[in-house]
């Protein structure tokens, strides 16, 4: 049953909250979704910590987080 059909709650205000709230919960999982799958492929295939990709605005992060695992930033 999709929102517009349900009884009672024929108001466009209602209805656009409800759409606002279930983007938020898709992109919540989404995201919830992604972050176990860089767990898995870092911490349990690897052993390697995840890099901090999300908070870093710095351009660099990458380059130092390669020097702390100690590999060649030019190696390919």
């Amino acid at each position: 049953m999709s929102l517009g059909n349900l009884p009672g709650n024929e108001d466009h205000t209602w209805q656009m909250r409800m759409q606002t709230l279930m983007r938020r919960k898709k992109n919540l999982q989404i995201a919830q979704t992604i972050d176990e799958s860089l767990y898995q492929y870092y911490m349990v295939e690897r052993g390697i910590p995840v890099p901090n990709w999300k908070t870093s605005k710095d351009p660099e992060w990458w380059t130092r987080y390669l020097e702390e695992l100690g590999i060649d930033k030019n190696n390919p």
